[in-house]
């Protein structure tokens, strides 16, 4: 998964999560960020969202920048910057969601959910032929030693995380209904 879609999918996790949280939001006084829905929703984009970015940076950096920059030259600390900002739209996205529950606009929210997810698989569409290919950003810009997409570790850790992310995903969401008409 490329950065851009990894930014939308947090976005809309962060959505996904306050809608699966509406009891709680609904009753409580607290600011949404102070929640236990929040927090949460934080340990999944702790846990689960940032690791599969970090994982698709460290081992195929390249191509999850969409050979728009060499991964050799960025510096670890605006990588770290980037990871905290991929956290940071997902709780833009819960706390926008929070804000539509509160008001009684669930869906609104779903729709907005249903967006991201659509700018998530734009994302690929739009730059599909970038991402046809797996090499360094020097074959790319060389066209060079470039490998189909379908052929090698980078599908394989795709499928991975994939699951890993909808899995983990599918979890939260289904403890944050089932906890928060507990409580």
């Amino acid at each position: 998964m490329p950065l851009p879609t990894l930014l939308f999918l947090a976005f809309a996790s962060g959505l996904a999560a306050a809608l699966g949280a509406r009891a709680e939001l609904r009753v409580s006084p607290r600011p949404a960020m102070l929640t236990k829905s929040f927090g949460s929703y934080m340990l999944f984009a702790g846990l689960v969202l940032v690791p599969v970015s970090a994982y698709f940076y460290v081992f195929h950096g390249d191509w999850f920048l969409l050979y728009l920059v060499d991964v050799r030259r960025v510096p670890s600390a605006l990588a770290l910057l980037g990871f905290l900002l991929e956290a940071g739209v997902g709780a833009a996205g819960f706390s926008a969601g929070a804000v539509l529950v509160r008001s009684q606009r669930e869906t609104i929210g779903g729709a907005l959910t249903g967006l991201a997810v659509l700018g998530a698989l734009a994302v690929v569409v739009v730059a599909r032929e970038r991402l046809r290919v797996v090499g360094s950003y020097a074959q790319f810009e060389g066209g060079f030693g470039l490998d189909p997409y379908g052929s090698g570790a980078l599908w394989q850790g795709t499928a991975v995380m994939t699951a890993l992310l909808l899995v983990g995903l599918g979890w939260l969401l289904a403890r944050l209904h089932i906890g928060s008409r507990r409580a």
